[in-house]
């Protein structure tokens, strides 16, 4: 039971779930401590816990734990739909979170070595398809990995660390109801995320683990035989200095954009945003060097337009943070 009582969801999850910036929930739930404070009665950590996480890099930016109970303070802030549509979400995700402490119960003191196996074999995640391709939720690998699911969700936030339809899919609408049905699932949460082979292998070995794609992806028989690569990626190393160089530059731009956001005169700006054209000319002709290597012309075609894409979305993600900070 105190298990339960000490489930928590991250308050960047809950602000995707409220459809608002983070750093404007952040700003409200210090102005909710703020009056909890003022009632020697009410302890704020029953509803939000202050604590932090490290960004790609390597700076550490400020988040809550939210509480089912803090969950349950801010769905009496919202109205309407948008109310309605929060409430189901922070249900089925700690019914979910009771769920699969049901299934694989904590212990609060050492195990011995017989009953380890016996948790260890009370839940283990399955794979499920997308459109044939298997795929995990973000909670399986949490669990494989025995990680909290915002580790995961890091990962995913990366925009050059991993690329949305191909590591993997953001199901809502329709998407999300054919996925249920392809899966047999019956649920009613809102949206959901689900990670290819491709973003499994990423996120392993970003943690140094080894990634044995046999025993968590099985091939699906009616899945059509993918596409032969044109050349060998792991083994090619023309291709894998052209990917370091592009990661480099990736990282270039996040720092530029950093300082760009903070320069406060109108000559900086211009230094600035002339720099940030000749990264962006820099980048864009890695990625066609990246694929004239290994892809065919309708995937260079491809690629550069989730390229724009993915930049589009690194841009938003980075004003997000910044604003945390």
């Amino acid at each position: 039971m105190n298990n339960i009582k000490s489930l928590s969801l991250d308050s960047r999850e809950v602000a995707v779930m409220l459809n608002k910036r983070h750093d404007h929930l952040l700003r409200d739930i210090d102005t909710y401590i703020s009056y909890l404070g003022q009632n020697p009665k009410l302890g704020s950590d029953d509803f939000f816990k202050e604590t932090s996480y490290k960004a790609g890099t390597g700076r550490r930016y400020k988040i809550y734990q939210i509480t089912k109970k803090g969950c349950e303070f801010l769905a009496h802030k919202q109205t309407g739909r948008k109310g309605s549509s929060f409430t189901a979400s922070y249900i089925n995700r700690f019914h979910e979170m009771e769920a699969q402490l049901g299934k694989k119960p904590w212990v609060s003191v050492k195990a011995t070595p017989l009953q380890q196996t016996l948790i260890e074999e009370a839940y283990k995640p399955t794979v499920k398809y997308w459109k044939g391709v298997p795929v995990l939720t973000k909670l399986d690998v949490a669990m494989i990995l025995k990680v909290d699911a915002s580790s995961i969700q890091n990962y995913i936030r990366r925009p050059w660390f991993m690329t949305e339809n191909v590591d993997f899919y953001f199901l809502r609408g329709h998407d999300l109801f054919e996925y249920r049905r392809e899966n047999k699932i019956k649920s009613t949460i809102a949206a959901l995320i689900v990670l290819t082979e491709s973003g499994v292998r990423k996120i392993y070995e970003a943690r140094n683990r080894k990634f044995t794609p046999a025993e968590l992806f099985p091939v699906k028989s009616s899945c059509e035989p993918q596409r032969p690569m044109l050349v060998n990626a792991p083994m090619n190393i023309e291709l894998q200095k052209k990917i370091k160089d592009l990661e480099g530059k990736l990282i270039a731009l996040h720092e530029v954009l950093n300082l760009y956001n903070r320069c406060n005169t109108s000559e900086k700006s211009r230094c600035f945003a002339n720099t940030l054209n000749e990264l962006g000319l820099q980048i864009f002709s890695n990625i066609r060097a990246i694929s004239d290597v290994k892809l065919t012309s309708y995937d260079n075609y491809e690629i550069g337009f989730r390229l724009g894409n993915m930049m589009t979305r690194y841009c938003l993600l980075y004003t997000s943070d910044a604003a945390d900070e």
